[in-house]
């Protein structure tokens, strides 16, 4: 059995009166190739302005911590019931 026919087994609901709870997560290639695009022109500014290598690494750890932050926060406000709002 394929990967991918896997996958669709266990995605879609066993009973077929369930509705499944929610979809996974899905990134568009738009918005990758942004990403890509805004991490290359960060990166190559700092190497034009004759950035540090160390310089260049602490840029990176501190996008490192903040998208880790703003994950967390997401998945805490998504997880969040009206109750504990």
């Amino acid at each position: 059995m394929c990967m991918l026919h896997i996958l669709v087994r266990t995605m879609l609901p066993q009973d077929p009166n369930e509705q499944p709870s929610r979809p996974p997560l899905q990134f568009g290639i738009r918005t990758l190739l942004g990403i890509m695009v805004a991490a290359s022109l960060l990166f190559g500014t700092l190497q034009w302005l004759g950035v540090s290598p160390l310089g260049s690494a602490m840029v990176l750890v501190i996008l490192v911590v903040s998208v880790a932050a703003a994950v967390g926060l997401v998945i805490a406000i998504g997880g969040a019931t009206d109750d504990e709002q």
